[in-house]
């Protein structure tokens, strides 16, 4: 299986205590107690929030209660015309003579009044309420209020108006930045909606649901909009090829790269189909991956000999999943199993797509067919025990493991993920043992010390993990895993930022699109308080992602971390109230 199934789940727990300024978006979920109550308040600071109606249904007839409501405020109404003055029916010059005081009272009085026709629904005179107290007195309540009237009428960009209205008296009105970031969401305005329930998150101290469970929503619409969006428009493109050390993840867990071509007879040379298949086999232990994928297909735009076809054709397939192209990968692994329809490798390698596509009964089908056809063949064993870790069956995941050791003691990735599966059930002491072990035998093997490099990691020993990551730079300067997980680790201990930058870029230089190098660099800017090359590195996160699951998480940390970026311009004085939030 790939890297993102086997190391890739140990550097997400490393790397996962890290991404503390995106946790503030994972607010704690509260209980809905006193929720509507909150939001619905008729309190001086604003009238109740009826909730979404339709223009149609706000002009329908009253119901019972609210024609007594306005019964009740027409008699108010007409007692107040027995009063020397209706401070409705005042004019601009009259309440320009009036006190300061005395404008006030008035508009205190309107925004009363105001906020008994919203209770009883009558929308529009409630505006008008709200209007006339401005005109005495320019409060960020009133405003709100009317902002408020607006949403019951869906009158978005009106409510967004009054909210900036608001917003301009004070920056800090919760229910304002609540009801804009409602408008902006009908719009589908998700960034500005988002910025909005982010900053009633942080001036509320995390503490608010109604904030929380907003960001969250937006967040998921936003992410998944524009995620397809990019995917629509990558599918109009060429694949793209994924990082090299994601391609190596991936082929490493196989034994090789597969069968290469002979002569029909030994008198003869290689037909030029078959030169050019064996040529694309070098180029991918060269790790010149590219170049392979154009010499593969040539080779099979040539022809490869009959019994080199299903190889051939399953490898490409291979090649079109790790870049995502699933329904070519598809179609190249079926042309496969028609050439060749005992071909393990394809049926494993079916496997890995079905995975992608989280269809997991057919995954379990196809690994059983693997097994049947090939029952002493390690790398079956191995696969399975890949798909099961990735079901957290960590027990029966290592005990397919330690059947592939068994069946082929040279094949390293199984002794790696033994030793993962054995520390995952807490079985430390015989997980070091492995490791040991393995280290002894391959002591050459770079990925094998820098996944024992991880483990130790997760243990706390950040003084072996760094020394086990600079053994597996040692043995292999062009892997940039190790290089991200020693910056990680001396990041953690605090020590030498400038060492840790300089490691990171290390591994971009290795490897430019290296996906954990770029998530760890834009986490490390971030917490350096460098947060518009950390904006950087999150856009080039999302170009790089792989899946749409990938895509729809790194857009959402971007979002996230945009929106608490402007947050901080806008609001610097609350720098220590975001970082009260973070965990």
């Amino acid at each position: 299986m790939t890297e993102k199934t086997s190391g890739s789940l140990s550097k997400a727990k490393i790397t996962a205590k890290d991404w503390k300024f995106y946790a503030a978006v994972a607010i704690p979920t509260i209980a809905a107690v006193g929720v509507s109550l909150w939001y619905l308040s008729s309190s001086s600071s604003g009238p109740p929030k009826s909730g979404k109606k339709s223009k149609k249904r706000a002009t329908k007839a009253p119901t019972k209660d609210a024609s007594e409501e306005t019964a009740k405020i027409n008699t108010e109404e007409d007692s107040g015309k027995d009063e020397k003055e209706d401070p409705l029916t005042m004019t601009k010059e009259q309440i320009e003579k009036l006190s300061e005081s005395q404008r006030k009272a008035h508009a205190q009085s309107l925004k009363s009044r105001g906020n008994k026709f919203y209770q009883a629904k009558r929308h529009e005179k409630a505006i008008e309420l709200y209007t006339k107290a401005l005109l005495f007195q320019e409060d960020p309540v009133f405003y709100s209020n009317r902002a408020a009237c607006y949403v019951a009428l869906e009158e978005y960009e009106k409510t967004i108006q009054d909210c900036d209205s608001a917003l301009k008296l004070n920056n800090k009105y919760l229910k304002a930045l609540l009801r804009r970031a409602q408008a902006y969401e009908n719009l589908g305005q998700f960034q500005g909606s988002l910025y909005d329930f982010i900053s009633a998150c942080i001036l509320d101290n995390f503490n608010n649901n109604v904030a929380s469970n907003g960001a969250e929503r937006v967040l998921k619409k936003l992410a998944e909009t524009e995620a397809k969006q990019r995917i629509e428009a990558s599918d109009k493109r060429s694949p793209r090829v994924p990082s090299k050390s994601f391609i190596t993840g991936y082929l490493n867990s196989f034994r090789d790269h597969g069968e290469r071509a002979v002569p029909a007879d030994d008198d003869q040379p290689l037909t030029e189909g078959d030169a050019s298949y064996n040529k694309a086999l070098d180029l991918i232990s060269e790790k010149k991956y590219t170049e392979a994928i154009e010499e593969l297909d040539a080779a099979l735009s040539k022809g490869v000999g009959a019994n080199m076809e299903a190889n051939a054709v399953s490898l490409r397939g291979a090649f079109n999943f790790l870049k995502s192209n699933l329904t070519q990968a598809k179609e190249d692994f079926d042309q496969a199993l028609k050439r060749d329809p005992e071909h393990v490798r394809t049926f494993l390698r079916m496997a890995n797509l079905a995975t992608e596509k989280k269809d997991m009964d057919l995954v379990s089908q196809l690994v059983d067919k693997a097994k049947e056809l090939a029952p002493s063949d390690p790398e079956t064993y191995f696969q399975s025990g890949q798909f099961l870790f990735l079901k957290q069956d960590f027990e029966k995941a290592l005990k397919e493991y330690q059947k592939a050791v068994d069946l082929d003691p040279e094949f390293v990735y199984p002794h790696i993920q033994l030793g993962v599966a054995q520390f995952k059930v807490g079985r430390v002491d015989e997980a070091m043992a492995t490791f040991k072990t393995a280290m002894a035998k391959f002591p050459e093997r770079s990925d094998l010390f820098n996944y024992y490099g991880e483990v130790l990691a997760e243990q706390g020993n950040v003084a072996d993990a760094i020394k086990a990551f600079e053994k597996a730079v040692e043995l292999d300067k062009n892997n940039p895993l190790p290089y991200v997980n020693q910056a990680i680790s001396v990041f953690q201990s605090g020590n030498d930022v400038q060492k840790v930058l300089g490691l990171i870029r290390d591994a971009l230089e290795v490897d430019p699109e290296c996906e954990l190098a770029v998530a760890a660099l834009s986490q490390i800017y971030l917490q350096m308080g460098m947060f518009e090359e950390s904006l950087a590195m999150l856009r080039r996160a999302v170009e790089l992602a792989k899946s749409e699951e990938e895509m729809i998480s790194a857009i959402t940390f971007r979002e996230n971390t945009a929106a608490q970026y402007r947050f901080l311009k806008e609001h610097p004085e609350l720098a220590s109230k975001l970082a009260g939030g973070l965990p």
